[in-house]
């Protein structure tokens, strides 16, 4: 008796192609995520593989199922992708930022649009295609993060230098430029510390980024959900180094800078976004409005006490930008004690 042959799912990781040839150090990129984890969601049933083209242009394989996901930057590239498999009848998927957030017009290059995360809603997905029923759209809920399996990381690329740990999804702030709290929801959901410090541990890069919007949050839970992964890993004996997105008030904690420093913090990525107080206000940026623009200084000298890189991300074209200000907004970057800067 011949067993059934697999089904083949195929995801995507598409790239701008606008950006082929600007890229000037594929050693700071990081591993699709999303993409491990959608694999680590389907069934045995099937064969997965990704396909990344951050390293490979992509050429058409043959498959039963063609999963993208995507930002806004590669969305056009994703569609054009998807138009070479729609040709042959073969069903094609998408979530993400992108398309969560504009499923109508993603819709129309596309079979399926899932809205939102997708670890509570995947299984009904491959479900629906095996029975030749796909529905245009499926909307997830917000799913507890103890539900979320650990990535297919033997998927990736091996040209990748630094690996992905993800230990916290949401944020409860609602600034004006951001579309955390509307994708991945205004409460924090913490992933079990056990389970991400095995996952950091598994992966065989170096060096890691722990791919939270903020590691440490703004509740006493989620500050001893932090320190406890630190200590997890400073436990386990791994002596990988690390960066994360953390909001200026992490030098509140020093308890938290001493263990994520512990555990081979080497960089900690702030939205600092402007030093004008109107400004932030403008933008909701209420955490770095409490701390006071005076105080920046203060910040970047505590993460610095622990031996720890201060990267800053700022906002150049907010909506009372002049100028003036922009030249303004230069000039502090160059004089301020930031280590590295992200416009």
């Amino acid at each position: 008796m011949v067993a059934n042959k697999k089904k083949k799912l195929l995801l995507i990781n598409p790239v701008n192609r606008r950006r082929k040839g600007l890229m000037l150090d594929k050693h700071s990129i990081y591993p699709p995520l999303a993409l491990a984890i959608i694999a680590a969601l389907t069934p045995e049933n099937w064969e997965v593989e990704i396909h990344d083209e951050n390293f490979e242009s992509f050429e058409y394989k043959e498959a039963d199922l063609v999963g993208f996901t995507s930002l806004t930057a590669t969305i056009n590239r994703c569609y054009e992708i998807a138009r070479e498999y729609r040709k042959n009848k073969i069903p094609t998927v998408i979530g993400g930022i992108h398309a969560s957030m504009l499923p109508q017009e993603a819709v129309q290059y596309v079979d399926a649009v899932v809205i939102g995360e997708a670890e509570e809603i995947w299984l009904k997905v491959i479900h629906d295609v095996e029975r030749k029923r796909l529905e245009k759209y499926y909307r997830a809920k917000l799913p507890s993060m103890v539900n979320s399996p650990s990535p297919r990381i033997d998927l990736y690329h091996p040209g990748y230098e630094f690996g992905s740990v993800q230990t916290t999804r949401g944020c409860p702030m609602k600034c004006e430029f951001c579309s955390v709290h509307t994708f991945n929801g205004s409460k924090y959901r913490l992933r079990p510390v056990e389970q991400a410090v095995s996952d950091f541990i598994a992966l065989s890069q170096e060096r890691v980024y722990i791919v939270d919007d903020n590691f440490v949050g703004y509740s006493k839970a989620a500050r001893d959900h932090a320190i406890a992964f630190f200590k997890g890993i400073v436990d386990s004996g791994e002596k990988k180094h690390w960066a994360g997105s953390a909001s200026m008030n992490i030098a509140d904690d020093e308890e938290v800078l001493e263990w994520a420093a512990r555990s081979g913090c080497k960089m900690v990525f702030l939205g600092i976004e402007s030093e004008l107080i109107d400004q932030l206000e403008q933008a909701n940026k209420y955490v770095n409005i409490k701390i006071g623009v005076d105080k920046y200084k203060e910040v970047y000298d505590t993460i610095h006490k622990h031996e720890i890189n201060v990267m800053g991300a700022f906002i150049y074209g907010l909506d009372n930008d002049t100028p003036e200000t922009i030249y303004n907004r230069t000039s502090y970057i160059l004089d301020a004690d930031i280590d590295i800067m992200q416009a």
